[in-house]
């Protein structure tokens, strides 16, 4: 029995375009905070992704072009107008930029590694 039963397509920035990877068996998980700020309430939406191992992407060099999307994303970005990541990310809901990584694949139980996105 799988732990996580998720699966995320990770989009890339390469030289030469997008390196896309389809991960099976990871978790989304997404947290909704409102707070009241200077008189107006403000919603905050983050999502995280674990990666449980065997990992099969380096998270450690991301970049702000790099994107993950919920599901298996068959299109993959490009430079055109309406196909590039932002155009994709506004396409698919269950998508985001990644913003930070954390690496917790030095722990004797439980390796993972957690992404946030936004």
């Amino acid at each position: 029995m799988a732990v996580f039963t998720d699966t995320v397509t990770v989009f890339q920035k390469q030289a030469t375009g997008y390196k896309r990877t389809v991960v099976k068996g990871c978790q989304w998980s997404e947290k909704i905070e409102k707070k009241l700020e200077g008189g107006k309430l403000q919603t905050v939406k983050t999502t995280t992704v674990t990666f449980i191992e065997p990992f099969l992407l380096d998270l450690s060099t991301f970049t702000e072009e790099d994107g993950i999307f919920c599901g298996n994303v068959a299109e993959t970005p490009t430079n055109d107008k309406g196909s590039r990541l932002s155009d994709m990310i506004k396409r698919y809901p269950k998508s985001g930029i990644i913003r930070a990584v954390n690496d917790n694949s030095n722990r004797d139980h439980l390796k993972n590694i957690k992404v946030v996105i936004y």
